[in-house]
């Protein structure tokens, strides 16, 4: 009898069928949860009951009118459009006139999207209505210092949100490689900060508690929170998503408090139990599938479950190809703590730098196949991954090594979190 498999691809679902003498041990998929009925509503009683910190009124007449929103960037799927007006509603209501608003797209080391992607993120009507600026970490002009975290770590931050007198930030709660979550202070540290704040904050990742599900005791998010207030970072506001990318529940707040309520509702739909380490594990890289940096979070996810020797499948559509400087630090093959050592220098990207790390450290052990029309067959094979066009072609591959694999599957590997037993 065939056992048949799903997960997504170019963000639409897929099915597929595991070889014969395969074994399912998971299919490790989010609860599933509604979307909020009413998302204006939801935002808005965020911030008015928030979470850790008083109403948002309580700092209201502003001494300084001006008004920072802060929103991630295109490769989060965050519809940050359906968060921004209700929250500029509330601030009309409490006297901030459009003219002291200015919208910032936190994009740290990312590419900057087009227009389109700008439009997307943000609706048509808050970018025809505001000012809006893409945050360039490495336009010295345009960067403030703001202080020194107890790390050392120099903090130089967007001049506009330096001069403001209320920031607000918008994102993502989302499990996450090497900060624990994402969502929380990551929307300053890397969001709106210099190309070299950056850098030192990712170059901590050789720490061994960078990893998803940590924070207190984690050095990065540690540092990040602790910028985060040197930013003065006065409310963050996260949300949840559910399977179809809907948001499912808004929390805003003081920045730890916020996130980590985030994190307890993330962990109700994405937080799924697998029984033990498998053979196989095949990921989509949805909802994070716009390069392969972003979906090798999918990928990391899958290495948490798969055993030494074992086989990760990983399909995404890669539209933007590896990302920033990824496939060049993959080319040379370098041992991860040489990747670390780039990301310090400013040789890696402190975007990709810390994924190449940790993807140089899973092909010490394991085999990685990609299911992608958006990396060149040769350009994986130099990065030493396997290419298959299909995931059934994927999956033929896969049984040359595994012949009888006990199978492990994360239809939405971008949000899961696979929880092993203790």
């Amino acid at each position: 009898m065939s056992i048949e498999g799903k997960g997504y691809f170019k963000n639409e679902p897929l099915t597929f069928t595991l070889p014969e003498g395969w074994k399912l041990l998971a299919m490790a998929e989010p609860s599933s949860v509604p979307a909020a009925q009413d998302v204006r509503a939801a935002v808005k009683n965020a911030i008015y009951n928030p979470v850790g910190m008083p109403r948002l009124e309580s700092l209201f007449p502003l001494k300084n009118p001006k008004v920072a929103i802060l929103v991630d960037d295109q490769t989060r799927p965050t519809p940050a459009y359906q968060v921004l007006m209700p929250l500029i509603e509330v601030l009309a209501d409490l006297g901030v006139k459009d003219e002291d608003i200015d919208i910032i797209m936190a994009r740290g080391t990312h590419t900057p999207p087009n227009e389109a992607g700008i439009r997307r993120k943000i609706g048509d009507e808050a970018y025809e209505r505001f000012r809006f600026t893409m945050h360039d970490p490495d336009d010295e002009s345009k960067l403030t210092y703001v202080g020194t975290t107890s790390r050392g770590n120099k903090v130089y931050i967007n001049s506009l949100a330096a001069a403001a007198g209320l920031v607000i930030g918008i994102g993502l709660c989302n499990p996450h490689y090497f900060a624990g979550y994402g969502g929380g202070p990551k929307i300053i540290l890397p969001g709106i900060c210099s190309r070299k704040t950056i850098a030192y904050n990712h170059h901590m990742i050789s720490d061994p508690n960078t990893i998803a599900d940590i924070t207190k005791g984690n050095p990065i998010w540690e540092d990040m929170l602790e910028t985060a207030r040197l930013a003065k970072l006065a409310m963050k506001i996260d949300v949840v998503l559910n399977q179809d990318q809907e948001i499912y529940k808004v929390f805003a707040g003081e920045t730890e408090a916020a996130q980590a309520a985030a994190i307890a509702a993330l962990k109700e739909v994405f937080g799924v139990p697998v029984p033990k380490l498998s053979d196989v594990t095949i990921t989509s890289g949805y909802p994070l599938e716009s390069n392969l940096i972003q979906s090798g979070k999918a990928l990391l996810n899958a290495d948490i479950v798969t055993k030494k020797g074992g086989v990760v499948i990983l399909m995404s559509a890669c539209d933007e190809g590896p990302g920033p400087l990824f496939y060049e630090t993959l080319a040379e093959r370098p041992a991860p703590e040489v990747v670390i050592e780039w990301v310090g220098n400013g040789k890696a990207s402190p975007t990709g730098g810390p994924m190449a790390a940790r993807v140089r450290e899973l092909l010490k052990t394991k085999k990685l196949i990609v299911v992608t029309d958006g990396v060149a067959p040769e350009k994986l094979a130099d990065m030493e991954m396997i290419y298959a066009p299909t995931v059934q072609e994927a999956l033929q591959v896969a049984a040359k090594y595994q012949p009888n694999a006990e199978v492990t599957i994360l239809p939405v590997g971008g949000s899961t979190l696979p929880i092993l037993p203790r």
